[in-house]
């Protein structure tokens, strides 16, 4: 469908048609591994960024496909993908119209000082950015093109800041030990150019070893997975 023929049915079609954008329940997750291939990300003593999110990506997918909510990976090997790329895969993901996509960005943190610790979750601040076009999957521009920019862009951020409200709430519950760094905002391009509710998720500090020791472990990652799961079933 071409992006002028959605406009002109999202034009004179009922508005309660396209009533709420982000009604009914998440019916699709796009899953981002941050890094991969040439790029490693940060490195830890004995782990890279790359495979730690890719180990959590997976997990996160068995975990939310277990609990009969559609995924999408942007990876799922140790393919090299530009931040553009990762928000193509996103934006032209079919899903259910009785549903709407969810995007959620797993990295591991790093700092100068070994001492630096906890966890966060990043959304995009609170301004307008470019939503739909052309090159957005026909549920996209179907289902929103019937709202402006700003809409859009309204909707997306309280989305957003509910979906990583959840995951910080749900990470502090299961490791009160960890320090809870909230949820912050960031301009990072995978949440400012993906056209759905976005959040961004640091899991710990590769650059301390306790961190990096507990994010490596499977217990720690199935448990930071049903975090997740339960923060995106709870939207």
């Amino acid at each position: 469908m071409s992006f002028l023929l959605a406009f002109f049915l999202a034009l004179f079609c009922p508005l309660s048609v396209f009533a709420n954008p982000y009604s009914g329940p998440v019916a699709m997750v796009i899953i981002d591994a941050g890094h991969g291939g040439s790029d490693p990300g940060a490195l830890g003593a004995t782990v890279q960024e790359k495979d730690l999110t890719l180990s959590i990506s997976l997990a996160l997918a068995r975990e939310l496909e277990d609990r009969g909510v559609p995924v999408m990976l942007t990876r799922d090997d140790d393919s090299t993908l530009s931040l553009q790329t990762r928000c193509d895969i996103a934006n032209g993901t079919s899903f259910s119209l009785s549903g709407y996509p969810v995007f959620i960005s797993i990295h591991i943190n790093s700092a100068e000082n070994p001492a630096a610790e906890g966890f966060e979750v990043f959304v995009k601040p609170e301004r307008d950015v470019a939503m739909i076009d052309e090159n957005s999957s026909n549920e996209l521009i179907l289902k929103y093109s019937s709202y402006t920019n700003s809409q859009l862009n309204d909707y997306k951020d309280i989305v957003s800041r509910e979906l990583a409200g959840n995951i910080c709430e749900g990470f502090e519950n299961a490791f009160p030990s960890v320090p809870m760094r909230g949820v912050k905002e960031s301009g990072l391009w995978v949440l400012n150019a993906t056209w759905m509710p976005s959040v961004l998720v640091e899991a710990g500090f590769i650059s301390n070893p306790e961190e990096e020791e507990r994010m490596a472990g499977t217990q720690f990652q199935q448990k930071l997975c049903d975090v997740i799961a339960d923060a995106v079933l709870d939207l």
